[in-house]
């Protein structure tokens, strides 16, 4: 089975490492399938039974989002909320028990803001603990977070040699979960 990633980016056409980081994955289409939510429903309205289907036709999740005001972007949100139902999710479902979902998350500040001495007061994974919670409502199991800091630089561009060598890392953080996945 696959690792499906599922990307919510609204200004996906100006992101640098976002799209790199699919650019890297797609490189190995044996291994991770990528379902774009912005391309998927460019008027927003999900597919339930649709994503439902992508669910159980692959293995591992992985969430890949920049963080927007201490989140996700409105259309993981909105996608959360229709895809992720009792009765197939939790409460009852069971679709997602013993699933490894991952978190892969750009930020546009430095890693120094995210700790509890920094700018943020909190570190990137407590800031996004409602989405751990909600994979372990389901029943899946958090298989970690893998972070890009300082996208949005303040002065002068992106370092694209430290962008590559984040991509090449996104993947090996892909095979680990996959690889842990085998061992369990």
């Amino acid at each position: 089975m696959k690792t499906l990633i599922i990307v919510d980016h609204p200004s996906y056409d100006q992101s640098v490492v976002n799209r790199r980081w699919l650019d890297e994955v797609r490189k190995y289409p044996d291994e991770f399938l990528v379902h774009n939510l912005q391309s998927s429903y460019p008027r927003s309205s999900i597919d339930s039974a649709l994503e439902h289907s992508i669910i159980d036709n692959n293995g591992t999740i992985v969430f890949q989002f920049p963080l927007y005001w201490f989140n996700s972007p409105p259309m993981l949100k909105s996608w959360m909320d229709t895809v992720l139902t009792p009765g197939w999710a939790y409460a009852g479902g069971k679709h997602l028990t013993g699933r490894k979902i991952a978190l892969a998350v750009t930020c546009g500040a430095v890693a120094e803001n995210y700790t509890h001495e920094g700018k943020m007061g909190y570190t990137l994974e407590e800031l996004l603990n409602s989405y751990i919670c909600a994979i372990r409502h389901c029943h899946a199991e958090y298989a970690g977070l893998y972070a890009f800091y300082g996208a949005a630089p303040v002065k002068g561009e992106l370092d694209i040699t430290e962008v590559a060598q984040s991509a090449r890392g996104y993947v090996e953080f892909l095979r680990s979960i996959k690889q842990e996945e085998k061992l369990s």
